[in-house]
């Protein structure tokens, strides 16, 4: 696979992601904690979030916080599932601190792309209601990484997204396409293995 290390937040952390993927603060406003790379050809997604520590949440509990959180955002709390969540060691991950907490999340979420949400919101209101309209919410295997920094007060979340089923009635239908669980995994391991941290001061500790 052609790749590529981008430089995320000014070059303080670099990861080498394929060609395809683009910077998506090209398109749309991207908000400071995070770094969004899509891949419009096959509709697929990386994002890289740097959040605050979830104290409310302990270190086992953390990575389904955050999916949650990643849930509501989707507006797809009715339609989300959790498959696995294992932790993974220093060993497979030798970048980090020893004290940092590695744990990966499968899950599956029904989700309307971004400019499709409010059509889909108008949709499930019919559908409250008792009249029918189409579904736009597209299947999407989730792989996420969290990596709690305990010393930085940091939960570093990388997630990566990839449509499994596309809806009828979403315009992703001409350029998704399903997708493999096992390959998107497989994939998904060897790029959080590229994520180098450059600059710890951008946690600011």
């Amino acid at each position: 696979m052609d790749t590529v290390q981008q430089e995320l937040f000014g070059g303080a952390i670099t990861m080498d992601l394929p060609r395809k993927f683009e910077n998506i603060s090209h398109v749309r406003e991207v908000p400071d904690h995070q770094e969004v790379f899509v891949n419009v050809d096959e509709d697929q997604s990386v994002i890289v979030e740097i959040l605050e520590l979830a104290a409310e949440a302990s270190n086992e509990a953390c990575a389904a916080f955050h999916y949650q959180q990643l849930a509501e955002d989707n507006d797809a709390e009715d339609a989300s599932v959790i498959q696995s969540v294992s932790i993974l060691n220093n060993a497979e991950l030798p970048t980090w601190p020893a004290e940092a907490k590695i744990y990966l999340l499968l899950g599956q979420q029904r989700i309307a792309k971004f400019n499709e949400r409010q059509r889909q919101q108008e949709a499930q209101a019919q559908a409250q209601a008792g009249s029918s309209s189409a579904d736009a919410r597209n299947l999407v295997q989730i792989m996420m990484l969290v990596v709690r920094l305990p010393r930085q007060g940091t939960d570093l979340v990388i997630s990566y997204n990839v449509p499994l089923q596309i809806s009828e009635s979403s315009s992703s239908k001409q350029v998704a396409h399903e997708g493999s669980i096992q390959e998107a995994e497989v994939w998904f391991r060897t790029l959080v293995g590229t994520f180098q941290v450059r600059d710890w001061g951008l946690f600011g500790n």
